[in-house]
């Protein structure tokens, strides 16, 4: 067959010849980075599911049809049976056999055909959002590239990941109330990155709707990532385009097991793994990006590395077993539970109560976690055990654990549970502390968790400090540094001054002057 198909191509007509070479090569010149880089994956190889559904009669096309492969779809929904004007009716499948569908044997991939913006329709507020579908084996240095060069994403100064139940369920008022609160203000004032599933229903939902509550204060979008499945979005076949806007309506189908995309999220992020309705090809993606993000620089004047904080609403095991995951990584990540949230976040603060601070369970309370692994899910006596040594083993690590629980006798809010469990969780020491409080812009966590009372402070480290909060034009910090001992008539030396100076690449020169004026006058008053 090759031999035949060189003669024939050998004779075709050399202007045609030419213009079809020529037009592969704009084709691909004209292709975009997203394009070159990024890529889908469609089944090309039909391996039957044990759901096959029996065959009445040999040759049957209606049965024929209604094969449903192992990457969820029907025979007929397959690209090469389309093609194939209806398929073969004789019952022989490209692929049958007792070997195992997996993606990278059983699928092609070809350049990404889905990436642009999203205009969610039919909300009372305009909501746009970056998407891009791509392949569960892209390199993460890529997708962290498209974030930050492609869609402009400024590069966080903490990543906060939620996790929790995929179906919907029920939030205390108590709880809404803390989150919508909690989560604007740690996004804005510590510029973070939120990442979640992306798809309006669990979690995901519930952190939109956190986010909604408080948008008409907003006066920065928040950088909210999805990060879901391709294969599990309702109406996907409406987002392939290049570089397109295309309108978007967030309502899903009855009966559907598919799910819309939460309208309250500025990226998302699609994995491709060839499968249609499942989880699990997204899990490597976000584990890796995260791990990755991490390895950059909080900024420039700190030296210190982007951190990140696990935040767990509700759940299923499979939280459970993430929390492990997380708490096991190096360096390992807290975790903030909500405690009253349901399911794994109670069964997780359930147990922190019920252990030492070395993670031993109290004498006596073996057979009640059990009892309440038992009445949060529906598993096996195997499965059972298997969570309750998890939970243990989580434990051992308990002081990267932090347990929130809103309410009106709650004095904390969300936000500083989250950037406190970073600070007593990173052993880090208090000049690291505050750094990360002055990277985060946030003064209150300095003031009532840093500088603490009996706690020495040399007068360099805090005169550093000065420094970056000078050029960082922290004015709050400044304030903070001086009512706690800094002097500007010792600080303010020529040297100082002039690194000052060529340091005002982060702030304006007159902006700059006008601080230290401001700032020396304060010193002066206190004196």
């Amino acid at each position: 067959m090759a031999s035949k198909s060189f003669h024939h191509s050998s004779k075709m007509d050399p202007k045609k010849r030419r213009k079809q070479i020529l037009g592969s090569w704009i084709r691909n010149v004209n292709l975009s980075w997203i394009e070159k880089t990024f890529y889908k994956r469609d089944c090309v190889c039909m391996i039957p599911s044990s759901r096959e559904p029996h065959r009445c009669i040999p040759g049957c096309q209606i049965c024929h049809q209604l094969v449903r492969c192992c990457c969820g779809r029907l025979i007929k929904e397959h690209s090469f049976y389309r093609s194939n004007a209806g398929g073969n009716p004789s019952g022989d499948l490209p692929g049958t056999g007792s070997e195992v569908w997996t993606a990278e044997n059983h699928t092609v991939k070809s350049s990404t055909d889905a990436y642009g913006t999203i205009d969610f329709q039919g909300g009372s507020q305009t909501s746009k959002a970056k998407y891009v579908r791509l392949s569960s084996d892209s390199k993460v240095e890529d997708v962290l590239h498209l974030m930050v060069k492609e869609w402009r994403m400024q590069l966080p100064k903490l990543v906060i990941s939620v996790h929790g139940g995929k179906q919907r369920f029920d939030l205390h008022p108590h709880i809404k109330e803390a989150l919508s609160r909690g989560l604007v203000k740690v996004a804005t004032t510590t510029g973070s990155w939120i990442f979640t599933g992306g798809v309006d229903n669990g979690v995901a939902e519930h952190i939109g709707d956190a986010l909604k509550e408080n948008s008409s204060y907003l006066n920065q979008k928040v950088c909210t990532v999805g990060i879901a499945p391709w294969g599990v979005v309702e109406g996907r076949q409406d987002l392939v385009g290049r570089n397109i806007v295309v309108p978007y309506q967030a309502l899903l189908t009855p009966l559907s097991k598919l799910h819309v995309l939460n309208s309250l999220h500025s990226h998302f992020i699609l994995v491709d793994d060839g499968t249609v309705g499942r989880h699990g090809a997204e899990v490597p993606i976000r584990k890796n990006l995260e791990s990755r993000i991490c390895l950059q620089q909080i900024h420039s004047r700190t030296g210190k590395r982007i951190p990140i904080v696990a935040l767990i609403l509700e759940g299923g095991p499979g939280t459970i077993l993430t929390v492990f995951e997380y708490l096991q990584q190096s360096p390992p990540v807290p975790v903030v539970v909500c405690e009253g949230s349901g399911r794994a976040a109670d069964l997780l603060a359930y147990v922190y109560k019920h252990t030492e601070n070395q993670g031993n369970l109290l004498e006596g309370s073996e057979a009640d976690v059990i009892a309440t692994i038992k009445n949060s899910f529906n598993l096996s006596q195997c499965e059972t055990a298997h969570i309750f040594q998890t939970l243990l083993a989580c434990m051992k690590t308990k002081y990267l654990i932090t347990v929130y629980r809103a309410g009106p006798e709650e004095q904390q809010d969300i936000d500083v549970a989250i950037l406190t469990s970073l600070l007593k969780s990173t052993n880090l020491s208090p000049y690291d502390q505050l750094v990360l409080a002055l990277a985060w812009d946030r003064e209150d966590i300095a003031k009532d968790f840093i500088f603490v009372q009996g706690r020495q402070w040399l007068t360099k480290p805090l005169e550093q400090i000065m420094l970056d909060a000078l050029v960082m034009n922290r004015v709050a910090f400044v304030k903070l540094l001086i009512e706690k001992g800094v002097s500007m008539h010792r600080f303010l030396t020529i040297p100082r001054l002039e690194e000052l100076y060529n340091a005002a690449q982060y702030t304006s020169k007159d902006t700059l002057l006008q601080l230290i004026q401001d700032v020396t006058k304060l010193s002066l008053n206190l004196v």
